[in-house]
């Protein structure tokens, strides 16, 4: 199988949590692996939280560049937060940090649930924090963008408009949104509009493609105005190519990710991830009030 480097951002959180029991030090699984001194082989011995792709690796064997110059012992168990790097005939990760294992994390392991199911509640509750806004609601209508594609500034791929339309068009199109309840950020309207793309290309392939009639949780972030900072727009997966027009302009919603919309018979966690957010905001609230009496 030949080696895939996946992309890689020490600010991604980790997706793939597991203790582990280092093999090996300065070593690899995989020739195409570049080995120094932080690379060891290690054995997944427990998986606590894992995307779908990695969570049958429990007794195997894979190579794991360590995030630190803290030195391991071969023998030594270890909880490694990580992601994916390199795949070949195994598979190398790097972890984002990694500690030794200690009696304080027995009880987590006993206690682990469902890697897959931790891994997909953490998804969505990541993406919850990062939206700007969620509604519950209907989608009960699909249209082209009200105005001119042109007016709308892309920098997909930085293409000059000049050039032929690329392979990665997004095909936008927009869902509008009855909206029922709204569990996070100001929206008075009874409706939003919610800018996707209906291409089927890679680029665009996991983002959600609206129709008319679905119903669920939609949790929605602004396109990145001009007015905002490049590293505010790097805090959050918005939408590639997709920019607000200028500063002022009416918000543009967009759900970039696949868990940025969760149908009701599917997201049964939702509602457990609305209520602890409202009881941590009512958590804030009184710190915040304390601080301006204070001033």
């Amino acid at each position: 199988m030949a080696a895939n480097k996946g992309k890689s951002n020490p600010s991604t959180q980790a997706t793939f949590v597991f203790k582990g029991t280092v093999q090996a030090l300065k070593s690899a699984t995989m020739k195409q692996v570049p080995v120094d001194d932080r690379t060891v082989v290690a054995s997944v011995d427990q998986i606590v939280e894992a995307p779908p792709n990695l969570a049958k690796l429990t007794g195997q064997k894979v190579t794991v560049q360590l995030s630190g110059r803290k030195k391991v012992k071969r023998g030594e168990q270890m909880i490694f937060h990580a992601i994916s790097w390199i795949y070949g005939d195994s598979i190398a990760l790097r972890s984002l940090s990694e500690e030794a294992v200690k009696p304080a994390h027995m009880t987590m392991l006993a206690a682990a649930p469902d890697p897959v199911a931790q891994h997909h509640q953490r998804v969505k509750e990541d993406r919850f924090k990062q939206a700007d806004l969620v509604v519950s609601g209907k989608v009960v209508a699909v249209r082209l963008p009200e105005e001119p594609e042109s007016n709308v500034k892309t920098t997909l791929l930085a293409q000059p408009t000049s050039k032929p339309v690329s392979e990665h068009d997004p095909k936008w199109r927009e869902a509008v949104v009855e909206v029922d309840a709204v569990h996070k950020g100001a929206h008075q309207k009874k409706q939003v509009v919610v800018r996707f793309p209906a291409s089927k290309d890679v680029m665009w392939y996991h983002s959600p493609k609206f129709q008319p009639g679905q119903q669920g949780f939609f949790m929605l972030h602004k396109a990145q105005g001009a007015g905002e900072s490049k590293s505010a727009a790097k805090s959050t997966k918005k939408a590639p190519g997709l920019i607000a027009q200028e500063a002022g302009a009416p918000d543009v919603y967009t759900a970039p990710d696949a868990a940025d919309f969760q149908p009701f018979n599917e997201g049964s966690e939702m509602p457990a991830i609305i209520e602890s957010a409202v009881k941590e905001k009512r958590k804030v609230a009184p710190r915040r009030k304390r601080k301006t009496t204070r001033r």
